[in-house]
């Protein structure tokens, strides 16, 4: 009788064809928002709350990343505007500077281990120095969960 069970790949060789598919640049937000380094942590809140946002990347005025911005730190301003009663300050006080941004060529696999690996809920997408794009864990889920294929 003929076996026509395909070989099973080992981990090393799965990585490997994995890496060489699908790329975080197919499934990047190029349209995305920013903070300017300027913005008040106010206006920042505001604007992560109208657009539904969980966060967005803080740039310098050459389209440089300098830090992020999440809900969290945005947490950090109602407590210490609304319970110690400090004004608000810009927005580099509160966003995060030891920020994790992903390359558009990185395999989506890398991305999802990533998402699993750390708490985080969006991920700048930076080449050259320069944030070209956004990924978040809901439009990572949405496009997995959209796929026809059984492996990626």
């Amino acid at each position: 009788m003929v076996n026509y069970t395909p070989a099973v790949m080992g981990k090393e060789e799965y990585k490997d064809s994995v890496s060489s598919g699908t790329k975080v640049r197919e499934y990047m937000v190029e349209n995305f928002e920013t903070i300017s380094e300027n913005q008040t942590i106010l206006e920042a809140t505001e604007m992560l709350l109208r657009l539904n946002l969980t966060g967005a990347p803080v740039v310098d005025k050459h389209g440089g990343m300098i830090g992020f911005l999440s809900e969290k730190d945005c947490l950090k301003f109602v407590l210490d505007s609304k319970y110690y009663n400090h004004a608000p300050s810009t927005v580099t006080h509160y966003m995060s500077t030891q920020v994790m941004s992903i390359s558009p060529n990185d395999s989506l696999t890398s991305v999802v281990e990533l998402f699993l690996r750390n708490n985080f809920q969006i991920y700048p997408v930076v080449e050259e120095g320069r944030v070209i794009g956004t990924v978040s864990r809901q439009k990572i889920l949405k496009s997995i969960s959209d796929l026809d294929e059984t492996s990626w």
